[in-house]
C-alpha cells in the first residue's frame, strides 16, 4: 500500500511514496494542515469551520461540506487512501499514523534528545541536526490562520528554539567552537532577540581565544536590543566576558 506523509514545517507538502502531489486551494491545505496536526483525533465541524474562517460565509455548514468533498475528490483522483479523511457525526480527523506527519517526528526527535542530555553529547547532536533539518521555512506557513493553526505553529517554533540552543551547547560539550560560531551567527539572524544564543556565541568566541570577536557581538547586541526594545543585556550576558 502507498504510504501518505504530510509535511508542515513550512509550505504545506503531501507525499505518496516520497513522490509530491501539489494540492491547489488554501482552504484544502489547511484542512490537510489542521488535521495533520492532531493526527488520529475528531475535530468538530463547528472548529473546523473556526480554522478555515468560514463563519462569515451565508450558509458555513454547506461551505465546509463543499471543501471537503472537493478535498476527497482530489484524494481519489490522486490515489491516496480511501480512508485518509474519516469523518462522522460531524467530525473529521485523517487517518494517519503521526510518524507520516514532520511536525510529530520532529517534537518527538527533538524530546528524545533533550531527555539525553550530556550523557551522550555525539548522539544528541546527531538527532537534533536531523530533526532541525526537517524544517523548509516557517511552521504551517501557507493554511488559514486559526487558533488551533496558530497555537501549534507557536508550539513548534518554540521547540525549534529550544533544539537549536540544544545544540549549540551540546557543540559547546564537545568542544567544536567553530560549529558553534558557524550555526549561532545563523540562527541568531532569523532570532535576533534570544539571549541565550547570544549568550553560547560569547562563550564559542571567548573559549576559542577570539575575545575582540566576543566584546564586538556583545556591542552589536546592545545595539539590536536599544534600538529596537530599549533595554539592555541581561547581567548573565555580561558575565561571559568577564
Amino acid at each position: 500500500m502507498a504510504t501518505t506523509s504530510i509535511s508542515v514545517l513550512g509550505p504545506v507538502q503531501i507525499m505518496l511514496d516520497g513522490v509530491e502531489i501539489t494540492l491547489s486551494g488554501r482552504k484544502l491545505r489547511s484542512i490537510v494542515a489542521i488535521l495533520a496536526v492532531r493526527p488520529g483525533e475528531w475535530m468538530r465541524r463547528d472548529e473546523l469551520i473556526e480554522e478555515l474562517q468560514l463563519s462569515g460565509t451565508t450558509d458555513a455548514v454547506n461551505a465546509l461540506h463543499a471543501h471537503i468533498a472537493r478535498l476527497r475528490k482530489w484524494f481519489s483522483a490522486n490515489k491516496l487512501a480511501p480512508d485518509l479523511l474519516e469523518s462522522a457525526a460531524s467530525n473529521y480527523r485523517l487517518n494517519i499514523e503521526h510518524a507520516c506527519v514532520d511536525a510529530h517526528r520532529f517534537s518527538e526527535q527533538v524530546e528524545h534528545a533533550l531527555a539525553l542530555g550530556a550523557s551522550a553529547r555525539s548522539v544528541v547532536v546527531a538527532m537534533l541536526e536531523d530533526a532541525l533539518r526537517m524544517w523548509r521555512g516557517d511552521a504551517l506557513a501557507d493554511v488559514s490562520d486559526g487558533p488551533v493553526v496558530a497555537a501549534r505553529a507557536d508550539q513548534l517554533h518554540q521547540l525549534r528554539a529550544v533544539a537549536r540552543e540544544a545544540l549549540l551547547d551540546s557543540w559547546i560539550g564537545l568542544e567544536n567552537y567553530q560549529k558553534v560560531i558557524v550555526n549561532s551567527k545563523t540562527f541568531i539572524a532569523a532570532d535576533p532577540f534570544n539571549e541565550r544564543l547570544w549568550e553560547l556565541l560569547l562563550i564559542a568566541l571567548k573559549r576559542s581565544g577570539r575575545r575582540a570577536e566576543a566584546v564586538e557581538a556583545f556591542r552589536n547586541l546592545r545595539r539590536i536590543l536599544d534600538a529596537e526594545l530599549g533595554i539592555a543585556p541581561s547581567d548573565r550576558l555580561r558575565a561571559v566576558l568577564v
